[in-house]
């Protein structure tokens, strides 16, 4: 008798396993299905830009706020239009999404450490890092003051380094402070270094932030198909840079030519731009 009851709860229990292995085993509970959306990327579509809708205006009251990463892959981005009355809008980069407050909301409570940072770990041991320094001493503004640099694994040797010089189509107006600045008379300019912020993704690429209101995908040799690139936007090595600037004196002893340097810079990527859409 024992024996038979045995025998009866086997099979009882090979009925209940049985179904589940036809079906493949797949496991439909809600932490599965959460298991799939967050797995909707990578891999990633073929997105590699972003701007803010309005940032054509060239409105100092435009600016990306955080850009975070989701749990299925995605990118939210958080733009603000306006200081006063600021309006906030959500839009995810490769999914081109708008959310909701609700929505971004619950992006954020689930993301303590998920936003773009000013250093992330690059190409296996070493740290690519933004900065620089856009102010000098006496509040004397530099436009070209910042740089994207690579570190070693210790961080505390530099291997190399290169600006993201962004173009603008509405002429900027510097107002110098001869001779507390030593920077020369007051003058317009179209071109300033990005001073930018980064946000790693799965595939080995990363989010470079500009504070311009743009965002651009890079692989790890700095490559992008964005068509921002050499349109108003333009790669210079730091060596490069440091040979071109020296050219217009030193603003340490006085006679540094800002006005010609901004003008000269220009039109070295215009023309750059110019053989670059042949």
């Amino acid at each position: 008798m024992r024996l038979k009851f045995t025998v009866i709860l086997l099979l009882a229990l090979c009925l209940t396993v049985l179904p589940a292995v036809a079906a493949g085993e797949q496991d439909t509970s809600p932490q599965a299905s959460k298991l799939q959306k967050e797995a909707k990327y990578p891999p990633y579509p073929d997105v590699w830009d972003w701007q803010i809708p309005e940032v054509d205006k060239l409105s100092e009251d435009l600016a990306i706020e955080k850009i975070t990463a989701m749990d299925n892959g995605d990118v939210m981005i958080t733009y603000r239009i306006g200081l006063r009355d600021s309006v906030v809008k959500y839009v995810t980069f490769f999914g081109k999404t708008v959310l909701s407050d609700m929505e971004a909301k619950a992006v954020y409570k689930e993301n303590y450490t998920g936003d773009a940072k000013s250093r992330i770990p690059f190409r296996g041991n070493l740290f690519l890092k933004g900065g620089g320094a856009g102010m000098r001493s006496g509040g004397c503004y530099d436009a070209l003051g910042f740089g994207i640099s690579i570190y070693d694994k210790t961080e505390s040797r530099y291997l190399t380094g290169k600006m993201l010089l962004y173009v603008f189509d509405k002429p900027k107006y510097y107002e110098t402070h001869h001779p507390h600045c030593m920077d020369g008379p007051s003058f317009y300019y179209q071109v300033e270094a990005v001073d930018p912020k980064f946000l790693p993704l799965k595939d080995g690429t990363f989010l470079l932030v500009a504070s311009q209101g743009y965002i651009i995908r890079f692989d790890e040799n700095f490559q992008t198909k964005s068509k921002l690139m050499n349109n108003k936007f333009f790669w210079m090595d730091d060596e490069d840079f440091g040979k071109f600037e020296a050219k217009y004196g030193d603003r340490a002893v006085g006679d540094k030519d800002l006005k010609r340097l901004y003008a000269d810079l220009y039109k070295l990527l215009m023309n750059k731009k110019r053989r670059e859409s042949k």
